[in-house]
């Protein structure tokens, strides 16, 4: 009698503890929903420190959800942080190496890094995967801008405009490979010029991205 009391009691109690370890994880999962929401909404308004805040609360709760981790990158990204940027986004590849949202961050950064052929290996990645990726031919073609290849960037916009025809990004990095073109051979240093360009998503795109994405990348 006392034994079949003891079972039960030990049964309800693990019971129990199931219960109330479901509870806190459809709990977490709302509340990381909810944080997520929010930052989305910060960071629209352009209130990027409370947008950052509330996506490392959400990443405190999901170490392994990329969400959190490519937003921290997009936004790192867009306010010039690019080291950190570039370290989010490797975060996230650790976790899923083939993620293409994180693959073309990473080469983002990269090229706001002049780290041209860096970038070049992840672009050229991405291509391989999907030769329609208009952004990651746009992307490209900064960076062998940045490497001087100013015929090749060309080739790699007009890929560009194939996919995604008329955009005025791609159109206005286009213009700007044919003038780098036509510069003198000794010249001083256009690399400032591209990044110029990478930044300027206002100026370039006519419009605000929510998603840093200097070089036409998706949101």
């Amino acid at each position: 009698m006392v034994r079949n009391v003891l079972a039960t009691t030990c049964l309800l109690a693990g019971v129990t503890a199931g219960f109330l370890s479901a509870d806190t994880a459809f709990a977490d999962a709302g509340t990381k929903e909810s944080l997520l929401i929010q930052a989305l909404r910060a960071e629209s308004a352009r209130h990027d420190d409370q947008a950052a805040e509330l996506l490392n609360q959400a990443h405190a709760l999901d170490p392994f959800d990329l969400t959190p981790l490519l937003a921290l990158g997009r936004l790192s990204l867009r306010n010039g942080a690019t080291e950190e940027a570039a370290e989010f986004f490797r975060a996230a590849l650790a976790i899923e190496g083939d993620n293409r949202d994180a693959r073309r961050g990473l080469a983002d950064a990269f090229v706001d890094l002049d780290r041209a052929d860096d970038a070049l290996v992840v672009y050229d990645t991405l291509i391989s995967q999907d030769a329609g990726d208009g952004h990651a031919w746009n992307g490209k073609g900064l960076a062998l801008d940045l490497a001087g290849r100013h015929d090749e960037a060309q080739a790699a916009f007009k890929a560009a405009l194939a996919v995604i025809p008329d955009d005025p990004e791609v159109l206005a990095n286009l213009a700007l490979s044919r003038t780098l073109a036509e510069a003198p051979a000794e010249g001083p240093d256009t690399s400032d010029t591209v990044t110029l360009a990478l930044n300027a998503d206002t100026e370039v795109a006519g419009a605000i991205i929510v998603q840093p994405n200097t070089v036409g990348r998706d949101p």
